[in-house]
């Protein structure tokens, strides 16, 4: 009895391996394909996005070339390309002039002292102005000059405050090449928006601009 049972349960079990090995043999045998290694084009270039996402690839893939589509579209030309191949659009040229410090015009009734954020957000069309502490006891736009001629130099900046018709909190020589000028209003003790336009219309001038000694480039230690 003993005997029967042996064989009778080594029977099962080789039934069962057989069985097992026969319902994994197809799946073995199948060769494996290499995740992302095959893809169909589509005709008009690229791969769509259900085959980027069975390769692996979610769709970020990083910089690739633009597809023919979308070089006919000219889209290079109304946005702002980034490594990862998303886009912004660029803001047209006539927008950009118009809303350019420089372009503006002085409103004298218009003289609220603006905020801290209000401040960082023009501050960066007068990048070589600072926001330092004033001789008015007060914030204010100050620039120094290192300047060929520091007596030219002021006569050309007070030329631009008279054009455009706004007056600088302080404007002095302070050596033979050196000019300081700072920008604010007393009347509210900071700086309004007419500061930072002046400041960048003394930028854009070109009589001014001729005077400054620029720096000599520093040189570079390389370790």
């Amino acid at each position: 009895a003993q005997t029967t049972t042996t064989t009778t349960t080594m029977m099962m079990t080789m039934t069962k391996t057989t069985m097992t090995s026969s319902m994994m043999t197809p799946r073995r045998a199948a060769p494996r394909r290499a995740r992302g290694a095959t893809f169909v084009v589509r005709a008009e270039g690229g791969v769509s996005k259900r085959q980027e996402d069975l390769g692996g690839l979610g769709g970020d893939i990083g910089a690739r070339d633009a597809t023919v589509g979308e070089l006919e579209s000219g889209f290079c030309t109304t946005s702002l390309g980034h490594a990862d191949t998303d886009h912004i659009l660029a803001v047209p040229d006539a927008m950009a002039q118009m809303i350019m410090l420089k372009n503006q015009t002085i409103d004298a009734s218009d003289a609220d002292k603006l905020t801290f954020a209000q401040q960082e957000v023009l501050r960066k069309q007068v990048w070589d102005w600072k926001i330092r502490p004033g001789k008015g006891n007060y914030e204010v736009l100050r620039r120094e000059y290192t300047t060929s001629d520091a007596g030219a130099m002021v006569k050309a900046i007070e030329g631009v405050c008279a054009r455009v018709g706004w007056t600088p909190a302080s404007l002095e020589a302070t050596g033979a090449d050196k000019v300081v000028c700072e920008l604010g209003q007393d009347s509210i003790k900071g700086m309004c928006e007419n500061d930072f336009i002046l400041a960048s219309k003394i930028d854009d001038d070109a009589g001014v601009s001729a005077l400054i000694v620029k720096a000599a480039a520093k040189a570079r230690v390389w370790f």
